[in-house]
């Protein structure tokens, strides 16, 4: 009997950092400069189909061999929340490698615990089979161990196993609830009382359980108590009109397990129409804002923030009566029977000008056919940039078209590239070598020495 044998575990590695924006001693370069863009296109050159995902090695290697394995892939490569270091996932990498023991240590950790890029970056970059140009491009990752990464600011494998687990959701108060989670609650509202597109959970609270919900399309706010039954079914009662109070802080277990400052951070589309029981993750968030009244119109009421609707409207009507019975106040004008000079004058006071019909005809065609003479002054001279470059043999002729379009997307970088170029650098243009003597055509051959011994 032939034993199976089984398939081989796989491991993830997540929020690996790659490369970060700054200058850098690297092996093959001095002041390498990868940018916030350059990392920005990295993601996005992962959006074409013809652009593989970076592969996995042990260590610079230099040129791979055929059937050279890889130890993994790169995947799901993202920017940081201020868009200064690549990141991505290890998977695909051998459980014996990565997965860590109960002490939290692994042997990629202890043993590569830095890493390495390999990048197309420079002049114009990667184009890839579909004919796509890609200014920035990940081709491989290498893992180190005893060699310094060139970028040595990237948090190595071992701080990373060896930091604390993020928080778990926020357990509920009750043994039926236990196995109940935040978003189960969630959906089970909005699946149920809370199918109106205007009603949304600003905050849930665990111990008592209850919803604050606010409602939109009259600008009220409830609150709604729910149960949780054994087998994890959620029931609800009757809404209670509240309102929204300032008063002393909650006590740190008071506080809401989960608080939206929106709408459209309470009702995700998901929330509404999946039907999976796939548990969402659930990250803490801060308590819910109360909307303020905005600062100008507190100062034009003269009333304070925190005023509630009766105050709001009482100074309101005090503005109308106060503007009924003075009659200094400003009558209303038609701007039809303003002049010429006053609406100029009204202009100028605006910062405006106000100027002719005709005249802002002329202006705006002008302006036109010098936007258009100009694009045709870039257009030749990129043109004649790429041209000097064919005919120095720094470039083929047959790459005239993909150069323009890199003078299109970084012209500066491009034509800095070309003019860098040594002449003859892809096409020679000048001879090579040299013959022998030349034949004087004037002389005789029948009488010349050098063919004395021909017979004719």
């Amino acid at each position: 009997m032939v034993e199976q044998l089984a398939t081989p575990a796989m491991a993830t590695i997540k929020g690996v950092e790659l490369a970060t924006v700054g200058f850098w001693d690297i092996s093959n370069a001095t002041d390498w400069h990868p940018s916030a863009e350059n990392l920005a296109a990295a993601v996005a050159a992962q959006q074409c189909p013809a652009v593989r995902r970076p592969c996995l090695k042990l260590g610079h290697t230099g040129t791979p061999g055929e059937g050279d394995p890889s130890i993994g892939l790169v995947d799901n490569m993202r920017l940081s929340d201020d868009g200064q270091t690549l990141i991505g996932d290890f998977v695909g990498v051998p459980a014996w490698f990565a997965e860590p023991d109960e002490e939290g240590r692994s042997v990629i950790a202890a043993a590569y615990p830095d890493r390495s890029g390999e990048f197309y970056s420079s002049g114009a970059g990667f184009t890839c089979q579909l004919g796509h140009d890609h200014p920035f491009v990940v081709a491989a990752v290498a893992l180190l161990g005893v060699v310094t990464p060139g970028i040595g600011t990237l948090e190595s494998l071992y701080d990373l196993y060896t930091n604390p687990p993020l928080k778990e959701e926020p357990a509920m108060a009750s043994t039926a609830m236990a196995s109940t989670t935040i978003d189960q609650v969630r959906k089970a509202y909005y699946n149920g009382p809370g199918t109106d597109w205007h009603l949304w959970i600003r905050e849930m609270y665990v111990d008592p359980p209850e919803l604050i919900v606010q409602n939109d399309a009259d600008d009220t706010i409830e609150r709604i108590p729910y149960e949780v039954a054994g087998e994890g079914e959620v029931t609800f009662g009757d809404p209670q009109a509240v309102k929204v109070e300032y008063v002393n802080a909650r006590a740190k277990a008071e506080k809401p397990a989960l608080a939206c400052a929106s709408r459209a951070e309470a009702r995700p589309a998901a929330s509404v129409t999946s039907s999976s029981t796939t548990e969402v993750e659930v990250t803490e968030k801060k308590e819910g804002t109360v909307p303020t009244l905005n600062e100008s119109l507190v100062q034009r009421l003269g009333i304070t923030a925190d005023a509630d609707d009766d105050e709001i409207l009482k100074a309101i009507d005090e503005l109308v009566s106060n503007s009924d019975t003075n009659p200094d106040a400003p009558a209303a004008v038609d701007v039809e029977d303003l002049t010429v000079d006053q609406l100029a004058a009204a202009a100028r006071k605006h910062g405006l000008t106000v100027s002719d019909a005709a005249a802002d005809q002329q202006l705006r065609a002008d302006a036109a056919a010098g936007r258009e003479a100009r694009a045709q002054q870039v257009r030749e001279h990129r043109e004649r940039v790429v041209g000097a470059s064919i005919n120095a043999g720094k470039i083929p002729p047959a790459r005239k078209e993909h150069y323009l379009g890199l003078m299109e997307k970084d012209p500066e970088g491009t034509e800095t590239f070309l003019n860098d170029l040594p002449a003859q650098a892809s096409v020679p243009m000048t001879e090579l070598g040299h013959s022998g003597d030349p034949i004087d055509e004037s002389d005789d051959i029948t009488t010349n020495p050098k063919f004395k011994s021909w017979e004719f």
